[in-house]
């Protein structure tokens, strides 16, 4: 969707029609789109351009970027993030603030106020496409109404544990490193057999085109599997709500997680395709969505495969994606025109994510700072990992262009530290947790306690504090290396919780008017109805109306 689009649409629904995250995704669309073809035709000075276009297009429009203060940036590429942030100067950011520097005077005392836990917005894909379909006739609409009425109320009632949870056999391998490059040719679908197979040989085309653009293969991970099932049991609960509790379900059980982990998500109903139909179909009709299946910062994928009540696009229909989640599915339709209607059908739920087990290193800060003489910068290092590791490692990688000294303090070291003159600082050296020396350069490694690190947490300090001190300039990074604990998600077949309370079947049906049947004497058990004559034949509708963080 390019920015004219979604300025037509913003005329149309207003301001309170869109969310700050909203109106952050779609631009951030339209601004990849403009850096591709930027690229493509060699323009000069292209992100100058984009800003300035998309600058003029929001003050038009009457939106206020400044006023902008939340936006999923997770998950775009970090030239799209660079023009946003020129565009929407106080959306949050993704990287930390710098440390502070203070000067040492005789009783040293810090300015400002403490760096915050640097915390990485969870930003997640939505993925999914599918094709309108023809109007049909509506023939017997008396007897067909019934004969709905009378199913839907069966299913609801009667079979509703068995429609969310229909047999199936459950991918085991830790990856999918076994699969083959090409498309299974011994296994040719021609009709609807959503099944572990097809879901194998769906994801090996997709790895195909993800080689083909440079992007690593996905892999299987069994805890996204079962964080596809959490996920499909909260959205079932109200189909009409793109996404539906996806933050409640992440805090639920990723939130530890999120200082590192990209999620991606995406709700498909590909029922009546091939795999290769399938992967046509979003090229062609949801090409956002498969922009997201190609995002190479995912590596991992798990899936589950369900039954239950999606909206489908009853005739044609100008758009057939919806641009981001908690969107009300039948009233963004509706917005252009279109009809849709609830349909029992399989849902492929697929969770994506650039974990899923191993080491990870997480970046606490980026040094660049001009230390004068007889100052020192502080870092505050305080983080709550999902470890069960009982050490971490610090690494520490700096340069500077004259010499300064390392430290790391524990909080009352730290206050003692801060509490000394500035002729006592000239030749300290300790107590400290660690203290690395004199130097121009420090590359080291620093293994620092869990526990202290959630409790009390750490403060670094590069201290310029010298009898000889001169003008430093540091640049450097320092960064977190740990290995998380595999999430704790329920299986499929396990009561899915949130907070105390188990989810119960529960979805938001609209109002339907079925004719009132004739009075019937049924005497249970058993039921036996038998419709003679009566062949129905429904044509595969195929739709996805779920959600992608646009790229």
């Amino acid at each position: 969707m390019d920015l004219r689009d979604f300025a037509a649409r913003y005329r149309r629904l207003g301001r309170l029609g869109f969310d700050d995250w909203q109106i952050v995704s779609e631009v951030a669309s339209a601004v990849s789109k403009m850096l591709r073809e930027g690229r493509v035709r060699g323009c000069p000075n292209t992100e100058d351009m984009i800003v300035n276009i998309v600058v003029r297009t929001l003050d038009n429009l009457g939106i206020d970027r400044y006023s902008i203060m939340r936006g999923y940036l997770q998950g775009t590429t970090e030239d799209v993030r660079r023009v946003l942030r020129r565009i929407f100067p106080n959306v949050e950011q993704i990287i930390r603030p710098p440390p502070h520097v203070v000067h040492a005077q005789p009783r040293v005392v810090s300015r400002g106020s403490e760096v915050p836990i640097y915390v990485v917005p969870s930003n997640y894909g939505y993925g999914g496409g599918g094709k309108g379909r023809p109007r049909r006739r509506r023939r017997g609409k008396a007897i067909a109404g019934f004969i709905i009425g009378l199913v839907l109320l069966l299913m609801v009632i009667g079979a509703a544990w068995s429609l969310r949870h229909p047999p199936q056999t459950q991918q085991t391998n830790a990856t999918t490193s076994s699969l083959s490059t090409q498309p299974n040719s011994a296994v040719t679908y021609t009709q609807s057999a959503i099944d572990p197979t097809w879901v194998s040989q769906f994801i090996s085309i997709v790895n195909q085109y993800r080689q083909s653009s440079g992007a690593p293969p996905l892999q299987y991970c069994q805890w996204l599997s079962n964080f596809a099932y959490v996920r499909f049991e909260t959205m079932i609960q109200n189909p009409a709500i793109s996404h539906y509790g996806f933050d409640q379900d992440f805090s639920e059980y990723l939130s530890q997680y999120q200082s590192f982990l990209i999620p991606g998500e995406e709700a498909l109903y590909p029922s009546g395709y091939t795999p290769s139909e399938y992967v046509q179909n979003l090229q062609s009709q949801a090409p956002l969505h498969w922009e997201e299946l190609m995002n190479g910062n995912y590596t991992y994928y798990g899936y589950y495969i369900g039954h239950w009540l999606a909206y489908v696009i009853v005739g044609s229909c100008p758009v057939t994606e919806i641009p981001g989640p908690n969107i009300d599915i039948p009233q963004y339709f509706q917005s252009y025109g279109c009809s849709v209607e609830l349909e029992n059908t399989t849902w492929l739920v697929i969770e994506l994510s650039n974990w899923c087990s191993g080491p990870v290193t997480i970046p606490v800060s980026v040094i660049n700072e001009g230390l004068s003489p007889q100052y020192y910068v502080y870092l505050p290092i305080q983080y709550n990992l999902p470890t069960s590791d009982e050490y971490v490692e610090l690494g520490v990688d700096l340069s500077s262009t004259s010499p300064v000294r390392l430290f790391v303090f524990t909080p009352d070291q730290f206050n003692y530290f801060k509490s000394l003159y500035e002729q006592e600082v000239w030749s300290f050296t300790g107590p400290a947790y660690y203290y690395g020396g004199e130097s121009t350069t420090f590359n080291t490694v620093i293994m620092l306690s869990t526990a202290q690190l959630t409790s009390g947490g750490y403060y670094l300090v590069i201290s310029n504090v010298l009898p000889s001190a001169q003008y430093a300039y540091i640049v450097g990074n320092v960064t977190i290396t740990f290995t998380p604990a595999t999430p704790n998600i329920p299986a499929p077949g396990m009561p899915v919780v949130t907070g105390s309370q188990t989810q119960s079947p529960y979805i938001q049906l609209p109002n339907i008017t079925i004719p009132p049947p004739p009075k019937i004497n049924i005497t249970p058990p058993p039921i036996n109805i038998t419709i003679p004559q009566i062949n129905i034949t429904i044509p595969t509708i195929n739709i996805t109306v779920n959600t992608q963080q646009n790229t």
